[in-house]
C-alpha cells in the first residue's frame, strides 16, 4: 500500500513538476528554432545591404562604359575626360585590330608610361578567352564588365567590349586604383547605407587590414563576422556590424536571457511544489501526532479514573475490614486524583499556550525553598514507588523573579518524565548551582536515556520517543516537556538535554540573573 505522503508527493510531481518540466523543454527548443530564424532574417537583411553596395560598385564601372559608348565627344574625348575627371581612374587601353593606345594619367612618368603599356598588353594576352567571352556578348546587344587578373597591388583590371561598326569590336582595359575607387565612389554609398546604425568596413583579405570604414573605432570593439566578397574586387570584403552588439551576440544574449528565466521558474516551481509537499507532510504528521496525543490522553486518564472508581466502589460498599485499609484506599484516590488534575491542567495550560492565553505572574522567590516544597508534596509519592530522590540545594543562590507556580509545573514535569524512563535504577537527583550569569537547576535521572537524534525533537508538540522496549510501553501526552520549553521562554532562559542511550538524562533549566 502506498503511503499518503508519497501518493502527495507523486500528485504533486504529476501535476506541477512535470508539465513545468515538458514545457520548458519544449520552449528551449522553440527558443532555438526562433532565435535561428531571427538570425536568418537579420542575416537577410544585411545580405541586401551588401548587395546595394557590390551593385552600386558595378553600376559605377557600367556607367563608365555607357557614357564611352554614348558620349557626345566621341570615345578617345570621353576617355580622356574620364581619367581626368575620376582619380581613381589611372589608365584606359584601348585595343582594336588596328591600334593598341593607352590614355593615362597625366602625371605618370615617361618610362613607367612604357612599363605600363607592357603589363597591359600581356594582361590583354593572358586573359584573351574572357576578353573573347566579352566580345562575343556586346555582340548579342548585352554589355559585361569582366575583371582580369592583374598582378599589381592596389590595381584592379577591368574589360568591356564596344562596338565600332555592325563588323568591328574594339575592347578596353580600365585599370583602377582600388582603394581610390573605394574612396571615392563606394565611400559615400557606405555612408549613406549605414545611417548611423552599422559599422561598415572594406577589408583586404590577404592582409585582412581594414582600408575604409563609415566610422573610426578601436580595434578591440571590431567584431565583424558578417562579410561577403565584392563582386568586382575579389582581393576585398565588405564587412558588416551592427553598432553595439552584433547580431549573433544580440541572438546568443535573447537566448541565453530566455533560457535563464525559463530555469529561475522551474526553480521557483519545483522549490514551491516542494514546500507544499513538506507543509502537507507536516500537516499529516501533526495530525496523526494529535491523533496518538487523544488515544494517550485518553489511556492515561482512564487508569486514574479507573483505580478512583473501583476504590471508591469498594469503600462505597463498606467491605473493608479496618480503618488503616479504608485510609490506604483514601490515599490512592487521593494520589490518583491529584495525578488526574496534573494531567488535566497540563491539558488546559498547553491549550493556553497554544492560544496565546497563558499568563505569567513574576514575583521573587527562593528557588531552593520551591524545590523543598515539591518534594515534601510528591516525596511521600516518589517513595512509594521505590525512588530515592536527592536533593543539593545552592545556599549562595540568589532570589529570582520568577513565576512560582510556572516553574513548579516545569520542575514537577521534568521528575514526571524522570519517573516513566526511570528503567531498573530508580534514582532521582536535583541540583541548584549558579555562574555570574544564570541560576541552574539540573534534574538528574539514571535511566534508559534519549538518543541524540530525538535529543533535537523533544521539545516539540507532541513529539514521543518511540524507539525502546520501555519507550514504547510507557504513555504519555507528549506536551509536557514543550510546555517546560515555553515556560524557560517566557522567563528568557533556557533548557537543554544531555544524555545518551542507557546513560541517563540530565535536563538543565537555565533563568537569567539579571
Amino acid at each position: 500500500m502506498i503511503k499518503p505522503g508519497l501518493k502527495i508527493g507523486i500528485l504533486l510531481t504529476l501535476i506541477l513538476v512535470l508539465p513545468s518540466l515538458f514545457f520548458s523543454a519544449y520552449e528551449i527548443s522553440n527558443i532555438n528554432q526562433n532565435e535561428a530564424v531571427i538570425d536568418s532574417v537579420y542575416s537577410s537583411q544585411l545580405e541586401s545591404i551588401l548587395f546595394s553596395v557590390n551593385q552600386y560598385s558595378d553600376d559605377v564601372i557600367s556607367g563608365w562604359a555607357n557614357q564611352l559608348d554614348k558620349g557626345k565627344y566621341g570615345v578617345e574625348t570621353e576617355i580622356k575626360l574620364l581619367v581626368s575627371k575620376n582619380y581613381s581612374i589611372d589608365a584606359f587601353f584601348l585595343i582594336d585590330s588596328l591600334k593598341h593606345q593607352l590614355f593615362a594619367k597625366e602625371k605618370i612618368p615617361e618610362d613607367s608610361i612604357t612599363i605600363l603599356k607592357r603589363n597591359l598588353e600581356n594582361a590583354f594576352t593572358n586573359n584573351a578567352g574572357n576578353i573573347e567571352r566579352l566580345q562575343e556578348y556586346i555582340k548579342s546587344g548585352y554589355q559585361k564588365i569582366g575583371v582580369l587578373d592583374f598582378n599589381r597591388k592596389g590595381k584592379s583590371l577591368f574589360a568591356f567590349a564596344r562596338t565600332v561598326d555592325s563588323l568591328s569590336v574594339e575592347t578596353l582595359l580600365l585599370l583602377v586604383d582600388t582603394e581610390k575607387f573605394i574612396k571615392e565612389n563606394l565611400g559615400p554609398k557606405i555612408q549613406g547605407i549605414a545611417q548611423d546604425q552599422f559599422f561598415i568596413s572594406v577589408i583586404d583579405k590577404k592582409l585582412n587590414t581594414e582600408i575604409y570604414s563609415n566610422v573610426v573605432f578601436d580595434e578591440g570593439e571590431k567584431n565583424i563576422q558578417q562579410r561577403r566578397q565584392i563582386w568586382l574586387f575579389p582581393a576585398y570584403d565588405l564587412g558588416i556590424q551592427m553598432k553595439g552588439n552584433t547580431i549573433e551576440d544580440l541572438v546568443r544574449e535573447r537566448t541565453n536571457t530566455n533560457i535563464i528565466m525559463l530555469i529561475v521558474m522551474d526553480l521557483i516551481l519545483l522549490l514551491g511544489a516542494w514546500l507544499v509537499y513538506r507543509n502537507i507532510r507536516q500537516q499529516m504528521k501533526l495530525t496523526q501526532l494529535k491523533s496518538d496525543f487523544i488515544s494517550n490522553v485518553s489511556h492515561e486518564i482512564r487508569t486514574p479514573l479507573a483505580l478512583i472508581n473501583m476504590y471508591s466502589e469498594t469503600l462505597e460498599m463498606g467491605r473493608l475490614p479496618s480503618e488503616e485499609k479504608k485510609k490506604e484506599y483514601y490515599k490512592v484516590i487521593n494520589t490518583e486524583a491529584n495525578r488526574l488534575s496534573n494531567m488535566v491542567n497540563n491539558i488546559l495550560n498547553f491549550s493556553k499556550i497554544e492560544s496565546g492565553k497563558r499568563e505569567y505572574h513574576f514575583k521573587e522567590a527562593d528557588i531552593n525553598d520551591e524545590i523543598e516544597t515539591i518534594l515534601e508534596n510528591y516525596g511521600q509519592h516518589l517513595h512509594k514507588k521505590g525512588f530515592e530522590i536527592k536533593f543539593e540545594a545552592f545556599d549562595e543562590l540568589p532570589k529570582l523573579i520568577i513565576d512560582k507556580e510556572a516553574v513548579s509545573e516545569a520542575i514537577i514535569n521534568l521528575i514526571d518524565n524522570a519517573v516513566k524512563y526511570c528503567g531498573e535504577t530508580r534514582r532521582i537527583e536535583i541540583k541548584c548551582h549558579t555562574d555570574l550569569e544564570f541560576a541552574y537547576i539540573n534534574v538528574i535521572d539514571f535511566g534508559i536515556g534519549i538518543s541524540k537524534k530525538d535529543q533535537p525533537l523533544i521539545f516539540d508538540k507532541f513529539y514521543r520517543v518511540s524507539s525502546g522496549d520501555l519507550a514504547n510501553k510507557v504513555k504519555g501526552s507528549g506536551i509536557g516537556l514543550s510546555i517546560v520549553k515555553h515556560i524557560m521562554d517566557a522567563h528568557n532562559g533556557q533548557i537543554t538535554v544531555q544524555s545518551s542511550k542507557e546513560g541517563g538524562t540530565c535536563f538543565t533549566l537555565s533563568f537569567p540573573l539579571r
